[in-house]
């Protein structure tokens, strides 16, 4: 009989449209998590302005495509209720955290990090590849792909 762990922890990644950087973050630590055989950890992601019905950019999902990763659907919209559920919520910028903190409850303010300050231990932002070109595109993604990685690390992924 195949028994699903329970959920011990919830992840949440944040960014303004949920149409390339979050949702990237989104796919790229589920599949390394899995890869790892590593359960219990639910990943999801948002945006704090997300158009009803906005898919996921073509550029972002070719390039995370090309790295393995199926990336698609329709963007999320960030509510307070995804936000209270989450354990740790990633934003891609200072100003997606200012946004986090209008929705979510201040006792859980502390679950909040900056995306490369918790995974490089750097306060800036991840750019916003949107209406860039395709090198701004894949390096996006590849600043996605090395924090993700530091996060799997800590969750017991890689040694």
């Amino acid at each position: 009989m195949n028994h699903k762990s329970p959920i011990t922890m919830k992840i949440l990644f944040v960014c303004t449209g949920n149409a390339s950087r979050s949702a990237a973050a989104e796919v790229v630590l589920k599949k390394m998590l899995a890869d790892a055989g590593i359960t219990g950890v639910e990943v999801g992601s948002c945006g704090t302005k997300v158009p009803e019905g906005l898919d996921r950019e073509e550029t972002m999902c070719r390039i995370a495509a090309e790295h393995g990763y199926l990336m698609g659907g329709k963007a999320v919209p960030m509510t307070r209720e995804l936000l209270n559920a989450a354990d740790l919520i990633i934003v891609m910028t200072a100003l997606h955290r200012d946004q986090v903190t209008r929705l979510l409850d201040y006792d859980h303010w502390d679950r909040i990090a900056l995306f490369n300050d918790y995974c490089f231990g750097e306060k800036t932002d991840i750019r916003d590849p949107h209406f860039q070109t395709e090198h701004v595109y894949r390096t996006c993604f590849d600043a996605i792909e090395r924090g993700c990685r530091t996060i799997a690390t800590r969750l017991g992924c890689f040694k």
